[in-house]
């Protein structure tokens, strides 16, 4: 199945770790799967044909100073609902806060001027955690839906819906090879060594390719995890920080700055600001 890996790690690094879990589950594919069956999991009939995938994806606000968000993971369906998936190895009430944000900016910004609110689609908040928030999460997969507090409407009535995933109950199930889908890929996640990768994974193209993209995350000869955890970091931030630019920079144009008072409030060059106008 792998041909040979280059991981050199003091210890063994699984996919709770949100920097590797973001790089593994950018690949559609995974995505994709992971998302039929936590759907399937959940008795909920969707069926998904496509996914569009994005990594570190900006949610931005419509004025210049409100704080934009960085998702870990978002997936766009085909019929243009939107799915946020975070990793957190610690949930508490600021996570809570932070992902509630989450949803209602993209439940949000679905809409322009003029638009009817029932044109906005679904949104969905999908958070792998450990631990039991607030003591009301008794199960693997912890509904959240906003209706469902003060009514009990048919599933498909909810809009804005958070599921909170315990990954620490899983270890508690005896194993069982015909467990479902989902449950086997938090097996995979809260895997203790490469061998109980391997081991869960075998026989199966979709879990051993995201074996192979853990392999290709520290592909360089001599990189350490920790090496490749800040380069990633990094390459994030570095990455946030441009975003921010290029939105302060368009919401100036729309405000009728000039380029020259773009350029020294945001850095970026002319020729990028006459970009943004496109």
């Amino acid at each position: 199945m792998r041909g040979g890996a280059n991981i050199k790690t003091e210890t063994f690094v699984n996919l709770t770790n949100d920097i590797l879990f973001k790089y593994v589950f950018s690949h559609e594919e995974l995505t994709f799967d992971l998302l039929k069956s936590f759907f399937n999991y959940i008795g909920i009939p969707k069926e998904i044909e496509s996914i569009q995938v994005f990594k570190d994806y900006s949610i931005y606000g419509t004025n210049m100073e409100d704080k934009v968000f960085y998702s870990d993971i978002v997936a766009i369906l085909e019929d243009t609902e939107y799915i946020s998936i975070e990793m957190y190895t610690y949930f508490s009430k600021e996570e809570y806060m932070k992902s509630a944000s989450y949803l209602s900016r993209l439940f949000a910004n679905q809409l322009k001027r003029g638009d009817l609110y029932t044109k906005a689609k679904k949104v969905y908040s999908i958070n792998f955690m450990t631990g039991n928030y607030s003591e009301e999460n008794k199960d693997i997969v912890n509904d959240y839906g906003f209706i469902r507090k003060i009514e009990t409407p048919s599933k498909d009535n909810e809009f804005i819906i958070m599921y909170l995933i315990r990954l620490d109950k899983v270890s508690k199930i005896v194993y069982n090879k015909n467990e479902s889908r989902l449950v086997r890929w938090l097996r995979l996640m809260k895997s203790e060594s490469i061998e109980e990768m391997e081991s869960i994974a075998k026989g199966d193209k979709t879990m051993e390719q995201a074996i192979e993209y853990v392999d290709a995350f520290l592909k360089e000869e001599g990189t350490t995890f920790q090496d490749k955890i800040e380069y990633e970091k990094a390459k994030s931030e570095a990455k946030g920080r441009e975003d921010d630019k290029k939105e302060t920079a368009k919401n100036m144009l729309n405000k009728s700055y000039s380029i020259s008072e773009i350029m020294d409030i945001t850095g970026l060059s002319q020729t990028e600001i006459e970009a943004l106008k496109k």
